[in-house]
């Protein structure tokens, strides 16, 4: 007998003497018929002896056989467990993981999704606050952020992974434009009164996408500078300028001829959710389970109201 035995060879063998047959033995172990039966034909010459009785009928292990076997299920079995053990303490997230989300879309994005993944791992302490500060938060008391923004983040320090995006629009009250007539160009849209929020992180400056991808700065005349969506969105329709809204958050307004949209030769840049953190923050394994979880929720649809790109 070879002084050294296949560690394949045995656990293949070890799980054909379980399953009965060489097939239910393949489908377990995820592996073609062929080589199942070529591990076992490999042991048998290994040990000098056969392990197995094969007729059409049954599969039956042999005195040989039948003693390796009780020799090596233990083993086999404290292995798996070992296997499991070690992946369950992977999966089992424990400690306090520390999040930063949008205070005005993040509590109807994310509640459930967050109230899910705190469901799913109980010794997880999940501690979960709004803000509408900038990324700097960051680097402060959060682990990981969700930001809204158009471009690239002005803090080089951050990783930034996109989740979703939302599609935008430059609107303006009827009045506004029966004022100042309706722009037809980006020249004259920079110059006239405008409203600029700084969820997007973007400050004054308005992004519009090129024909090749890329993206032009507009830098308009903010007469209304605000950090929330609604209060952009609540301006524009008090004519107090025009502004660049997510279109979800503005379909109604149009439809109820509160706002117009400004037709433009170039289609203003999307407003994207991303998840940040800091290269000088080691991720935790519970972050990194965090975000995979958030992306597999916005890459299948389920958030509520996201369009992902």
């Amino acid at each position: 007998m070879s002084s050294q035995l296949n560690l394949n060879a045995l656990r293949v063998f070890v799980q054909v003497a379980e399953s009965g047959s060489f097939t239910a033995a393949a489908q377990a172990l995820d592996l073609p018929t062929s080589n199942v039966s070529r591990y076992v034909a490999q042991l048998e010459r290994q040990i000098g002896q056969r392990l197995l009785e094969r007729s059409s009928r049954q599969l039956r292990l042999t005195s040989v056989g039948q003693g390796l076997f009780d020799t090596l299920q233990p083993w086999w079995g404290a292995l798996r467990q070992a296997e499991q053990d070690l992946l369950d303490q992977r999966t089992r997230l424990s400690g306090r993981l520390r999040i930063c989300i949008p205070s005005e879309v993040g509590p109807v994005l994310f509640a459930g999704a967050l109230a899910d993944f705190a469901s799913q791992h109980p010794d997880l302490e999940l501690h979960c606050q709004t803000n509408l500060e900038g990324p700097g938060v960051l680097m402060q008391d959060f682990d990981l952020a969700l930001l809204m923004c158009r471009g690239a983040l002005p803090d080089s320090s951050l990783v930034v992974q996109p989740l979703c995006s939302f599609d935008c629009q430059v609107v303006a009250a009827p009045a506004l434009i029966e004022q100042y007539g309706m722009p037809s160009s980006l020249e004259e849209l920079e110059h006239l009164p405008c409203i600029t929020t700084d969820t997007a992180l973007d400050g004054q400056a308005w992004q519009f996408v090129l024909p090749d991808g890329r993206f032009h700065v507009l830098n308009v005349s903010s007469r209304f500078r605000v950090n929330s969506g609604l209060l952009a969105g609540a301006g524009a329709v008090k004519g107090l300028g025009f502004a660049m809204l997510a279109r979800q958050g503005c379909e109604t307004d149009i439809a109820q001829g509160r706002l117009v949209p400004v037709p433009l030769p170039l289609s203003p840049a999307p407003l994207r959710l991303v998840l940040a953190y800091t290269h000088r923050r080691h991720l935790s394994n519970s972050a990194r389970a965090l975000i995979e979880y958030l992306k597999e929720q916005g890459e299948s649809g389920t958030l509520p109201g996201l369009d992902t790109n």
